[in-house]
């Protein structure tokens, strides 16, 4: 064995030694452009893929495109053609390619695109917003401590990264128009809240988010200065301008003069971003609301535009104590429980009862699916509307072990009175190999689809499967086997549709199966990414993966847990972004959840993402 290292070795030496004594061999490779900038007319960093050797750059609207002067750096000791500082004419095409020449001789083609921005006919895009001193306009706080996610939180600058964070990225979202004035709303993309000024703010006061609120304060003139791309910010509620002060964003008098006054604005691709809006409704502090946190959040759209809000485990208001936080010698309230929304639009939190039933379990009016005899919990999974009544399926077991799983029948009365009767349609029910808790989609066929799981690698996996009933008949369910439909579930080599990670939920919109998946996130692992997969069928194939989104939900400054994805396709809003949720709950690895005798309920609340549909090829 010594031999044959020693042999390999020398050969490695000797074509080594003989490499170097070949100067041609050493001349350099590097046929890159690292730097691309224009002289006048441009707006923020060129953007650069490497990959196909592509560059994008944004010029401002009125740029003469036929006499562009950029300055341009490439790799060292390369060539490049036409030369950086060359008049360039892209008045046809906005396109020019530059051909760069390595010392090796070898040479790559560039090609560089021009993308022309009028600031002004801006209706909804995402920003880098960049100080004249080229840093980077950001919510302050700890990371860690989910600082960034508050309300009233500060905004400061920050150092430009290669990998911009979602708290330096920002929506320019048009409001409205008055004597020829555009309005916009500017919003963080890490938490959803606007940028704002505080109440009574004067000059030198910082700058802050907060949730919508529908003030003046909130929106935001922005001017374009000329041809050097940059802005003057300035505040509807006060005038004041955005300005750098001692290293800090703080309003002043409006002067467009002033250099700390100017900031540039550097187009983004679209991302996922978090939804504070749909968050903040299940934010319900009022000891009356019934439910006022819990680990789920599915959601069933109704004919008569109500949505209905499935939850497990729950904690009632009552249990609230003066800090509105719950002693930690309490426990959950009940096991699940149903909240009405009046309709998708009102994410007012205090216009969303708890549904009740006449059926409901023992000592507990406000939990619908109750509980089996030598069960502890009945934990409801997804749902769909037949006709005038609602039926979800639902999981029901004994401490950390299924024991079971049935089907619900939901019927309104009156007001916010339902009343709930249990089944157990044959293959679906008195089994738990496969739990059919991941999606329940009306097909547009007469067939109600309903995806199931299966645990795989320790439920850091699983595998997909697919059942079906007759909108006509949901207590006759068949079961996909891989070629047919048959009486039976099976978990045979074939018969899943798919395979995600430990956390998945399948909807439909558009015309496609969606299959939000994401990480195991009940153990201390450092994975928190969300995918999305989409299929034509209801029995696939899906998609590859695709990632969107990392959790960053922190708590003591460790990793939060997290589960139930959930996908609302109901809640459009009108900028083409699907709705998704995942919950957290109090602990984290190696952490207590509780905290000075007392849980904190943001702790066991679902949180909401938007994913843009052209993200995800919807």
């Amino acid at each position: 064995m010594k031999k044959t290292l020693l042999l390999l070795m020398a050969v490695l030496c000797f074509a080594a030694c003989k490499k170097n004594n070949n100067p041609r061999a050493q001349a350099s490779t590097g046929s890159l452009i690292t730097k691309f900038t224009l002289e006048n007319g441009q707006i923020g960093n060129a953007a650069f893929n490497s990959n196909t050797n592509k560059i994008v750059v944004t010029v401002l609207k009125g740029t003469d495109m036929s006499a562009l002067k950029p300055v341009i750096e490439v790799s060292e000791k390369a060539t490049i053609s036409p030369a950086s500082g060359q008049v360039i004419n892209v008045s046809a095409n906005k396109k020019q390619t530059y051909t760069v020449t390595a010392e090796s001789g070898e040479a790559a083609q560039w090609e560089v695109e021009f993308k022309v921005y009028d600031t002004f006919d801006i209706e909804y895009a995402v920003f880098g917003i960049t100080s004249a001193d080229g840093n980077q306009l950001q919510v302050a706080g700890d990371l860690l401590y989910s600082q960034k996610f508050r309300d009233q939180q500060k905004i400061e600058l920050g150092e430009p990264v290669a990998n911009m964070p979602l708290w330096q990225k920002w929506h320019l979202i048009y409001h409205s128009t008055a004597n020829n004035v555009k309005y916009f709303k500017i919003r963080n993309l890490h938490s959803g809240k606007y940028l704002n000024v505080p109440e009574n703010a004067v000059a030198g006061s910082k700058i802050e988010q907060f949730r919508d609120n529908g003030s003046d304060s909130e929106l935001w003139i922005v001017n374009q200065l000329g041809d050097q791309g940059y802005t003057t910010i300035v505040n509807k509620g006060n005038g004041l301008a955005l300005s750098v002060q001692s290293g800090n964003v703080v309003l002043v008098s409006l002067n467009a003069d002033k250099e700390a006054q100017h900031w540039s604005l550097m187009p983004l691709p679209e991302q996922t971003y978090r939804d504070d809006e749909a968050t903040h409704f299940f934010e319900r502090n009022n000891p009356a609301q019934g439910s006022v946190a819990f680990d789920q959040g599915t959601s069933i759209p109704l004919s008569n535009g109500k949505v209905l809000w499935i939850t497990q485990d729950a904690w009632d208001g009552s249990s609230f104590r003066g800090n509105s936080m719950f002693q930690c010698n309490f426990f959950f309230s009940y096991n699940n429980s149903v909240m009405i929304q009046p309709n998708k639009d009102d994410w007012d939190p205090e216009h969303t009862p708890n549904m009740t039933s006449p059926n409901h379990m023992d000592g507990r009016p406000k939990q619908i699916f109750a509980n089996q005899p030598n069960t502890d919990w009945s934990w409801p999974g997804l749902g769909v509307q037949i006709g005038n009544d609602v039926w979800v399926q639902c999981g029901e077991g004994k401490g950390l072990e299924a024991t079971n799983q049935s089907l619900y029948k939901l019927t309104p009365n009156s007001g916010n009175d339902w009343s709930a009767q249990r089944f157990e349609p044959a293959g679906m029910a008195n089994q738990t190999n496969i739990n059919y808790s991941v999606g329940m989609v009306k097909g547009g066929d007469g067939y109600v689809y309903s995806f199931g799981d299966k645990a795989v690698f320790f439920g850091y996996g699983k595998d997909i499967y697919v059942a079906r009933f007759a909108e006509s008949d949901p207590l006759k369910w068949t079961f996909w086997n891989g070629t047919a439909w048959v009486n039976a579930p099976t978990s045979a080599t074939g018969a899943n549709i798919a395979s995600g990670p430990g956390n998945n939920s399948i909807s439909y919109i558009n015309g496609k199966y969606v299959m939000m998946s994401m990480d195991q996130g009940f153990n201390c692992d450092d994975r928190r990414d969300i995918y999305i997969s989409t299929a034509s069928s209801p029995t696939g194939p899906f998609t590859p993966m695709k990632y969107i989104y990392t959790i960053n939900e922190y708590f003591k400054g460790k990793y939060t847990r997290y589960y139930t994805a959930a996908v609302h396709p109901e809640h459009v809003n009108g900028r083409n972004e699907l709705l998704l949720t995942y919950s957290v709950n109090y602990s984290a690895c190696g952490l207590d959840g509780c905290e000075d005798g007392f849980y904190d309920p943001y702790y066991y609340r679902v949180k909401g993402i938007r994913v843009p549909y052209s993200i995800i090829g919807l």
